[in-house]
């Protein structure tokens, strides 16, 4: 059997004119019981649509011409048809083109199987007596629903889907029949499979063009409700005017990344790409001072629609670089040269939201009381820890944040220039804790309801021995995904697995899923919606939120039903 592949020309461009026709081709994969006899009477061209053709192929001169073959046979389309009487005269080669009969054959078949049993459940339904047991007559309803749902589908599939790239895929054969470099094309079509069709060629480079014809009927004005027929249709004009559908100008999807670091991420940079950006432009060595001019040169390069899909993200590892770009940025901007702008240093941002967001919802689902009422310790002042801390703070939380590298000799006055930062910039309070030591730690964690591990990759923060000191109920959050974990024992997967009696634990890979689908998130809304607005660690945290609300309401939703079996008949004996 042909198989089905869309493969573009190589050496020739092809344009195709889609000319739209009067009606739309007749087309079932299985004949119906009942046809519209009135309907079919008119599908054919009228002698308007004709005469449209003719001045349409003498302005043209296409190479070949094609139309869809429907429910007729290739004899009715060579012989019986006004159409191709009308390419031969003007001697240009006519073609159909449509879904292969061999494809065809194949899933009428497989929708033979489908139908043959969705009837068989019809009949046991109607065989069923007045008194048959309910929930027999439910299931039987619900099976056949399915097998007609799966029919369905596979009808307008083929219908559309699968056809319209049969109907694509033969009009690049016929092409590649012609030597000339430029060949074009006119292709007759349903109005129904326009865009389809014009969508896949345009896939495969081709250029297409659409064409409507407009119809409309002249009419006498002394015309009376009293004359014949005949004499009404003397007097009739009928005018043809084509109207060229414009293709919409579709402006590409450009995200401008602006990396503080040497070289730009390459995971922000693929995200992007699966977010449905078309394209992704890497600038690096970003700075406060080089990216007024990266900002103007674009927001002025594209006009209002343009600019609606433009859109900024600043990264790098250094979150006081990144916010000191993203300020300049802002500032650059005036109305209406206003994009979106995301700012996730490093993916600290979405990382720090979704861990806090995956620990807000584990508490709630575990009936362990809520984080806003919890004192949260973060061990790692990197630029996860920071936000995280920032995020804590600002849901209400008491929160220590822990320096814990032991070559630092001026640790406690660290943490406290530290607390001052958080203070005076971020508007929190925020109590900094120098605990290089296994004791210092366990000091910290006594005092901690949550705790989050956001340290160094590969560095271990929590032995099983310091777990063992803890008393009270914990949870603890580790987005550290390579070995050794932030914490011993602990394992990528965990969500709310009690790691030790009373301490519960949230792996990596469980904050790491939310962090992609987060960033991923972001990404997708900023180029949907363009409102000029920042998407920073709030607006994070907030979509986080709503993404694990989303995924457990889904869950809730699932419902499944066994059928009882028969139950043994009473045999009146005790």
């Amino acid at each position: 059997m042909k198989s089905l592949e869309i493969v573009p020309l190589e050496g020739k461009t092809l344009k195709v004119i889609i000319v739209e026709k009067e009606y739309s081709e007749p087309f079932w994969l299985i004949e119906p019981p009942t046809k519209d006899s009135s309907k079919n009477v008119f599908s054919e061209p009228s002698i308007a649509f004709r005469s449209f053709l003719e001045r349409l192929i003498d302005e043209v001169n296409p190479d070949f011409a094609t139309d869809e073959l429907g429910n007729r046979s290739s004899k009715e389309f060579d012989q019986n048809n006004v159409l191709t009487q009308l390419f031969q005269d003007k001697k240009v080669p006519f073609y159909w083109v449509d879904i292969n009969e061999e494809a065809r054959s194949y899933i009428v078949s497989s929708l033979d199987e489908k139908k043959q049993l969705r009837d068989s459940i019809a009949k046991a339904l109607k065989e069923l007596p007045s008194d048959a047991d309910s929930i027999k007559r439910e299931y039987l309803i619900a099976y056949g629903q399915g097998i007609q749902q799966e029919i369905d589908e596979i009808e307008r599939e083929t219908k559309f889907s699968v056809r319209e790239s049969w109907i694509a895929m033969e009009i690049l054969e016929k092409a590649r029949k012609f030597d000339e470099e430029r060949i074009t094309c006119l292709h007759l079509s349903s109005p129904e499979h326009i865009s389809g069709v014009k969508k896949i060629l345009e896939s495969a480079d081709v250029e297409v063009e659409v064409v409507r014809p407009i119809k409309k009927l002249i009419f006498p004005s002394t015309k009376t409700s009293s004359e014949k027929l005949e004499d009404l249709l003397k007097s009739i004009q009928i005018q043809v005017k084509p109207v060229i559908k414009k293709t919409v100008e579709e402006y590409p999807y450009i995200l401008l990344f602006l990396d503080t670091d040497e070289r730009a991420s390459p995971f922000d940079i693929c995200m992007a790409y699966d977010a449905g950006y078309n394209v992704v432009m890497p600038y690096e060595n970003v700075t406060a001072e080089n990216v007024k001019q990266i900002v103007q040169d674009a927001i002025f390069s594209r006009d209002p629609k343009g600019l609606k899909r433009t859109c900024f993200f600043i990264g790098g590892k250094n979150m006081e670089k990144a916010e000191e770009v993203l300020k300049i940025v802002r500032d650059t901007m005036f109305p209406p040269f206003q994009v979106n702008t995301i700012i996730d240093p490093g993916g600290a941002y979405t990382t720090a939201a979704a861990m806090v967001a995956k620990v807000e919802d584990a508490l709630s689902r575990s009936k362990l009381g809520s984080l806003k009422d919890k004192t949260c310790a973060i061990f790692g002042t990197g630029a996860v820890g920071r936000v995280a801390a920032i995020l804590l703070a600002k849901l209400g939380c008491n929160v220590m944040i822990v320096s814990l590298n032991p070559k630092r000799a001026d640790g406690e006055a660290y943490v406290e220039r530290l607390s001052n930062l958080f203070r005076d910039k971020y508007g929190v309070d925020i109590e900094g804790v120098f605990a290089p030591t296994s004791e210092k730690k366990i000091e910290v964690m006594k005092k901690a309801d949550v705790i989050f591990c956001a340290s160094k990759a590969g560095v271990q923060i929590i032995s099983k021995e310091m777990l063992n000191e803890l008393k009270l109920a914990k949870v603890i959050a580790d987005v550290n995904a390579v070995p050794p974990f932030g914490v011993e024992g602990i394992k990528l997967k965990d969500d709310m697995r009690e790691i030790t009696p009373g301490i519960f634990s949230i792996g990596a890979l469980t904050i790491g899923k939310l962090k992609y689908k987060l960033e991923k998130e972001i990404l997708k809304e900023a180029r949907r919606n363009n409102k000029g607005i920042v998407y920073n660690y709030n607006h994070a945290l907030q979509l986080a939120r709503r993404i694990l609300k989303e995924e457990t309401a889904v869950t809730k939703l699932v419902v499944t039903l066994k059928y009882p079996p028969k139950q043994k008949k009473s045999t009146g004996q005790s």
